[in-house]
């Protein structure tokens, strides 16, 4: 690859993080879909791009892992190494005496529900699209699946 490629792609590659990447995590932690993420963008990304950013929160968040998540130690939330898990953070919108908006990142109270447990994940073929019951699901249909079987959490597969 020439040195002027590896520039283009890179510059794209920066360009579309800038302008929509934080933008797709955040929707992607509220369980927005890659189409209902394309009709909320004002920036034009591609769906390709979309769905590349969405996979990536997915697995840096835990909610898909690529190892068993039984070999993750007791109470451990797979999304380690520094990386915040989905929902442990709120983001709350604040107004001065003038009207101007801020926002306030404040950390949750941690509860029963989010101590990780490998009971909710579930293993995933990469036949997984081709069922009946998923046919409907935005994420099956879109997300780049891997050939190998990954494990999903039972909570993106009921989004419809």
């Amino acid at each position: 690859m020439s040195e002027k490629s590896e520039f283009d792609k890179a510059l794209h590659n920066f360009t579309m993080d800038m302008a929509c990447g934080d933008a797709i995590r955040a929707l992607t932690d509220r369980g927005y879909g890659p189409i209902q993420i394309k009709e909320v963008l004002t920036f034009p990304a591609p769906l390709s791009h979309i769905t590349k950013v969405m996979w990536d929160r997915l697995v840096a968040s835990g909610k898909i892992m690529l190892t068993d998540p039984a070999t993750v130690s007791d109470n451990a939330h797979p999304a380690g190494d520094g990386l915040t898990a989905a929902g442990d953070h709120e983001i709350v919108e604040r107004r001065d005496r003038y009207g101007r908006r801020s926002f306030l990142r404040i950390k949750k109270e941690t509860s029963e529900e989010n101590i990780f447990s490998p009971e909710e994940y579930f293993l995933a073929d990469k036949d997984l699209r081709q069922r009946d019951e998923y046919k409907d699901n935005d994420l099956i249909s879109h997300l780049p699946w891997p050939k190998e079987p990954v494990w999903v959490h039972r909570s993106l597969l009921d989004r419809r």
